[in-house]
């Protein structure tokens, strides 16, 4: 008796922690939020959202009878729910957490930070259930460590706050592994892990490959495939997925074979170039077979990137070494081969032949979520090995120095805020350093922030137009309905605008525009962060320019000039 009551104190103990760290980092997303730019997609699924918002409400219409029913009839569910079958063909699932934001704070918050505060719960939740099985299989340093390496990755910091799907599918993910590591065998385990595989591939199509690791993860540890587990979980899963998805509600099979057509053919129907050390690539193209390598080492801050060298060898030689048919070293098996699978799982299809690739590590996202868990496992190893020097005081002192590089990892995050996505490391310099490699500086418009605006606002003329490169023309619309845009927009191809604004991202430029950066000087830049007299040399890379539109003709005639020769 004594005992199970000591472990439901420990039990309480972890799951009190996990709560404080998801706050904590629920408070760190909340706070920053407002600061970080409107992106590229943001406003078309905020769009989709409100629609989600206006048939729940058609459901419960009490003012009509016949409302609720109607919602239900497939021509509304088909106007109202834009998903499977709709454009790309996302599933609606991480529609769902902008949709609530944005039905129950909308007014209170400002649109877009309402939008936010879903995606950003969600993402505090996964943060909490990662502290949970960490504390409880490897201690209480890579639970805290884990937390701190997400938010101190620049990139997935960024992605964290977005109405957006990328950190979303990040989250889940995470919980996935998470929960179903730490059941095995349980009629519950099933249940669980079935709805979260289920709600993991209904938040981007990309959710469909965590169940590969999720079965591979079952036959390295016990020889075979569990198939009473598996005929539990995967019809869990699907029904999960048919039950968030209201497309599929009147024809699931037909359905479903267009959410898988829009989802591949995507790589025909939408051209996005990328720049990949110095060599453009479209979307048909195939990256050379190290690009989630390179990736890993030019996007992951220092410090986490060898924690996380050690989290993956000390996973490794944990599932080698221990054999332990039951306890606490068995979990800590099965947790660790399980985790490694996880993050290795979109290294290696993105590096597969065919896997169109672009915007950065977007669409690999979850690797790097996985990639900070490592991490804290590694950071578990060296503080257990540092008491171990025979000093004292260099243990002390070697303890220190983890914590004072944590630090100096938080800080250099703080460093490029509000502008993760254009994060680098330092290994190669930043993202100066990057540049120079051939990468790409920017590619989401988080750079658009209020310095831009303000900037436009007071220097356009009263009548005066401004046009923009590549950019989603519902977002300006947005910015112009709140308020934040106050001038008119033109198109690229009229002659009566006054600036371009012009997005430093080289895959996408066309001839005018690489004609504009080589030859013009821009009369207004924005750099990485919030650097208001000096900007380190190692950020010193423009994110957005602004040119004149004397600039653009000049451009337009260079460029003229240059097809025909150089002859007048």
């Amino acid at each position: 008796m004594r005992k199970n009551w000591k472990l439901l104190t420990a039990e309480y103990q972890d799951w009190r922690f996990a709560a404080l760290a998801a706050f904590g980092v629920w408070v760190v997303l909340v706070a920053t939020a407002p600061g970080m730019a409107l992106v590229w997609d943001e406003v078309e699924y905020l769009i989709r959202a409100e629609q989600i918002v206006s048939w729940f409400r058609l459901v419960f219409d009490m003012a009509d009878p016949d409302g609720g029913l109607n919602a239900f009839a497939e021509s509304t569910i088909h106007n109202r729910w834009m998903f499977i079958d709709y454009s790309e063909g996302h599933p609606a699932w991480f529609a769902m957490p902008i949709a609530a934001g944005h039905a129950l704070l909308n007014g209170l918050l400002s649109p877009l930070m309402a939008a936010r505060v879903g995606p950003i719960t969600v993402f505090s939740l996964s943060s909490g259930f990662v502290v949970f099985r960490l504390k409880k299989v490897f201690g209480t340093t890579a639970a805290v460590v884990a937390p701190i390496a997400l938010l101190t990755f620049p990139r997935l910091f960024s992605h964290a706050h977005y109405a957006t799907l990328d950190g979303q599918l990040t989250a889940w993910w995470l919980m996935l592994w998470a929960v179903d590591s730490s059941f095995h065998g349980s009629t519950r385990s099933r249940v669980w892990v079935g709805v979260l595989a289920g709600l993991t591939s209904a938040t981007k199509f990309t959710g469909w490959l965590a169940w590969l690791p999720l079965v591979l993860s079952r036959v390295v540890r016990r020889g075979a495939v569990e198939w009473r587990w598996l005929f539990a979980v995967v019809p869990i899963g699907l029904f999960t997925f048919w039950l968030v998805n209201p497309p599929l509600w009147h024809s699931p099979f037909f359905g479903f074979i267009s959410h898988i057509g829009n989802n591949l053919g995507r790589a025909v129907t939408d051209n996005i170039p990328i720049l990949f050390l110095g060599q453009s690539y479209d979307t048909r193209e195939t990256l050379p077979w190290y690009n989630t390598l390179v990736w890993l080492v030019l996007a992951t801050p220092v410090l986490t990137l060898l924690l996380g060298l050690i989290g993956v060898g000390r996973c490794l030689v944990t599932y080698v070494r221990t054999w332990s048919p039951v306890g606490l070293d068995q979990a800590k098996r099965s947790t660790s081969i399980a985790l490694v699978l996880h993050w290795s799982t979109l290294m290696v299809v993105r590096a597969l032949p065919g896997v169109p690739a672009h915007d950065g590590i977007r669409l690999f996202l979850p690797a790097f979520g996985f990639w900070c868990v490592l991490a804290g496992v590694g950071a578990q190893s060296v503080w257990n090995v540092m008491p171990m020097i025979r000093r004292e005081w260099w243990g002390r002192c070697a303890r220190a120095a983890l914590v004072a590089a944590f630090l100096a990892t938080a800080f250099n995050s703080v460093r490029y805020y509000p502008q993760g996505l254009s994060h680098y490391s330092l290994l190669v310099g930043g993202v100066r350093g990057a540049a120079r490699l051939g990468m790409e500086p920017t590619y989401w418009w988080d750079a658009l922030d209020s310095d831009v605006l303000n900037w436009i606002n007071a220097n356009t003329a009263p009548g005066a137009s401004v046009a923009f490169s590549s950019i989603t023309p519902q977002n300006l619309e947005r910015l112009r309905e709140w308020g934040r845009l106050r001038v008119e927009v033109s198109n690229r191809d009229e002659e009566n605008f006054q600036w371009y604004v012009l997005q430093n991202r080289p895959g996408l430029f066309n001839e005018v525009e690489r004609e504009l950066v080589k030859s013009a000087q821009p009369v207004y830049v924005n750099y990485a962060g919030r650097h208001r007299n000096r900007v380190p040399p190692d950020l010193r890379v423009p994110l957005v320019m602004v040119f004149s539109s004397a600039h653009y003709e000049r451009a337009i005639v260079g460029m003229a000039r240059d097809r025909s020769g150089g002859d007048d």
